[in-house]
């Protein structure tokens, strides 16, 4: 695939949904908007073509040709594309998002988890580069993790490696389930709703943007927030430099640090990384904690890793959609070539 052609590149996470045209690894064209309302427009897949060709409509004349889609999801994904982890924002397991846009765009498209993706790019473009075992941990609404294991994106067996925010930490139920959650108390991480199985709370219910965001929120926003977890409203910006001014905040950043430690310490017991590179909105505004957490990872874990902040911002997993498109439109291509045929003669390159 020359390098001049535009791929569309798709990051849908919980809270919002980015498409973007990608030109010679630059981001040239891009729209964003609430994940909830491509949902409710006719369904996620839908709502994505839509979405697609509104920004190619409104591009200019060179970008307008684009030869493969990347997909970056926030939901485990299998080898062959499909969706194994249904989410409740929108995200149906399967392969119906990836057949919806390979039809509309007649592209081969290529579907990946957001973190694998994020990971991808900090290793060829960002912070990991030249590491060949790197973590990427994404804070944002929820938290994800890209591992590269020799060098590349390790996937694991069924394409979940690295649900890092599905770490169980001890918790004691406090109340009765509701809708398939229960009010939970974990100690020094605080009490939650949580889905989590029982005796137990995901980490990232205790220490994700959004779990953050609902305890510094009043009470009375926080019981609204856990009756209804269809939607995710934007959350507050608590952990930025400004908000700490508010001393009241201040022990959502220290219940912050250790979460973050915990699973730092964790992955540097299991997996002895070289670095671990801190990636999302909520890594950006806790930039000023990076220290603590550096310290308080060295306390935890006998060899720590290298812990830094990403280098691509909010477009890593843009940019690694970008890159996982480019490689699977090569491989057809090498497919192809052996068959005697081109992706062009097939369809799959327009």
């Amino acid at each position: 695939m020359p390098a001049e052609t535009a791929t569309l590149a798709i990051d849908v996470g919980a809270t919002r949904t980015r498409t973007a045209l990608v030109r010679q690894g630059a981001i040239v064209d891009r729209t964003e908007l609430p994940t909830s309302d491509l949902v409710g427009r006719a369904g996620l897949a839908n709502g994505l073509v839509g979405e697609a060709r509104r920004l190619l409509s409104g591009a200019s004349p060179d970008n307008r040709s684009m030869a493969a889609v990347g997909v970056s999801l926030a939901a485990g994904v299998d080898q062959t594309g499909n969706v194994v982890q249904e989410r409740d924002f929108g995200i149906r397991a399967g392969a119906g998002l990836s057949q919806a846009l390979s039809t509309a765009f007649e592209v081969p498209v290529a579907v990946n988890n957001d973190a694998n993706l994020a990971a991808l790019a900090e290793h060829e473009l960002g912070a990991a580069r030249g590491h060949d075992n790197a973590a990427v941990i994404t804070l944002g609404s929820n938290i994800g993790l890209g591992l590269i294991v020799g060098g590349q994106v390790h996937r694991g067996a069924h394409g979940m490696a690295g649900e890092v925010g599905l770490l169980l930490l001890p918790s004691e139920s406090i109340g009765e389930q509701v809708d398939g959650r229960r009010p939970v108390d974990a100690g020094r991480f605080g009490s939650v709703e949580s889905a989590a199985p029982e005796g137990y709370a995901w980490i990232e219910e205790l220490v994700g943007g959004r779990a953050l965001a609902t305890a510094a929120s009043t009470p009375r926003a926080a019981s609204a927030q856990a009756q209804d977890n269809t939607t995710e409203p934007e959350h507050p910006r608590i952990l930025t430099r400004e908000a700490f001014a508010n001393p009241a905040l201040r022990p959502l950043g220290e219940r912050a640090v250790e979460g973050w430690a915990l699973i730092i310490a964790t992955l540097g017991a299991l997996l002895d990384v070289e670095i671990v590179v801190l990636t999302g909105s909520v890594a950006a505004d806790a930039a000023h904690l990076l220290n603590t957490l550096r310290r308080r990872v060295a306390e935890l874990v006998a060899i720590p890793p290298e812990v830094v902040l990403g280098t691509l911002g909010p477009d890593a997993e843009l940019l690694g959609a970008d890159l996982f498109a480019r490689a699977a439109l090569e491989r057809a291509a090498d497919r192809y070539a052996r068959a005697g045929l081109s992706a062009q003669s097939t369809g799959e390159r327009r």
